[in-house]
């Protein structure tokens, strides 16, 4: 008589050698997002978009009770998701521990902890999240930097993001006639020099800047660039792409120059490229999302194409009423500078077309203002 083993310890033998090789590889290679409490994005219609900069991740951040109940579809961090090279008090150059320290900090938070489970999450970087005080391209970490900030989003280790430098990315939603476009834009990795404001303090003061304010010049050198070319090139093939509707995002502002701070102004032949792009690729449906200055403002200018707005929602648990004391000739609302997120509102079924509204929210779940961009048949490209 052969020797045979009962069939029922047939499964308890493979259940043993998947765990021998490894399961939580393969687990982890089906769905890594939900392994580490990260939702994975959604698949169909968006309608319900908040985005949002600037926390301190030695604070709090209540702010995430407010945004948890926002019933969001996705949020955008795009910019200062943590300050890895300030403590609130001095700036310092920092190390890659340094950099784990810091974002293992804003996973501790039990009201991001609680959100993060909620609502799926998108992220870009601006200078402290990136690691470097108002850096760009000279940071020597950048690397090791984008590869913690790739680690901490949960970025698939197959992803292209992984291989290409800079941490921008595209994401596009819903079907035909309600399409999002999500573009983060990178303005960190490539960014080349500023040029710093050499009036003195006092005459600074006399125009209503200081500190930050009124630091930097317009760089018109046209081999300076803040994006870089590839990821212009990059850029220009997403905006050649269909959509009804395109956020997108950017760590610094983009319309407003006239602060002097760390703006798109700082680069004016950048800024007008990014202008002319848009009309030039056809890209219609092209709104804004800028972050930085630590306040809420709605922007706008018309740059031949149709009215170009530039959402900036800014100060997720700290603020700066100063910044937001400064003259904007672009503002169409605001300014706002509590505790705030933003919130890109979509009304698919409106008509005659899609009404998007831009709303400010603020830490206990109200409206600070909002701004209604004029029907969508009514900013197609002239």
């Amino acid at each position: 008589m052969k020797n045979s083993r009962p069939s029922f310890l047939l499964p308890i033998l493979i259940v043993a050698v998947i765990f021998a090789i490894g399961v939580p590889a393969l687990v982890l290679a089906g769905d890594a997002s939900r392994q580490k409490g990260w939702l994975p994005l959604p698949e169909g219609e968006v309608s319900r978009i908040g985005f949002g900069s600037g926390a301190f991740q030695w604070g709090e951040q209540y702010i995430w009770n407010a945004a948890a109940d926002a019933n969001l579809d996705l949020f955008i961090f795009n910019g200062d998701a943590i300050y890895a090279d300030f403590d609130g008090e001095k700036v310092y150059d920092v190390t890659e521990e340094i950099l784990r320290k810091e974002w293992a900090r804003l996973a501790a938070i039990p009201t991001f902890q609680r959100f993060r489970k909620k609502v799926p999450i998108m992220a870009t970087w601006d200078n402290h999240d990136y690691g470097k005080f108002d850096g760009g391209a000279e940071f020597p970490l950048k690397e090791v930097s984008r590869q913690i900030f790739l680690d901490f989003f949960n970025e698939p280790a197959d992803s292209e993001r992984r291989v290409t430098p800079g941490v921008y990315d595209v994401k596009n939603f819903g079907p035909e006639g309600k399409r999002v476009q999500i573009i983060l834009l990178d303005n960190r990795y490539f960014k080349g020099p500023y040029i710093s404001d050499k009036r003195s303090e006092e005459e600074r003061k006399s125009l209503g800047l200081s500190g930050s304010m009124g630091k930097y010049l317009p760089n018109t050198d046209p081999n300076v660039t803040l994006l870089g070319d590839q990821q212009w090139h990059w850029l220009e093939k997403q905006f050649k792409k269909p959509a009804e509707i395109r956020l997108v995002v950017s760590g610094t502002q983009i319309i407003p120059d006239e602060k002097g701070m760390e703006e798109w102004g700082n680069f004016p032949l950048e800024r007008r490229k990014l202008f002319r792009l848009i009309k030039t690729t056809g890209a219609n449906g092209v709104i804004l999302l800028t972050g930085n200055v630590h306040f809420a403002e709605v922007s706008m200018i018309d740059t031949g194409a149709y009215p170009l707005y530039d959402f900036t929602a800014s100060g997720l648990d700290h603020t700066n009423e100063n910044y937001a004391k400064v003259k904007n000739s672009y503002r169409v609302a605001g300014s706002y500078y509590e505790h705030n997120f933003g919130l890109v509102e979509i009304d698919w079924e409106a008509k005659p077309s899609p009404l998007v509204t831009l709303k400010v929210i603020g830490a206990d779940g109200s409206t600070a203002f909002e701004h209604r961009i004029p029907c969508w048949n009514e900013r197609k490209m002239r």
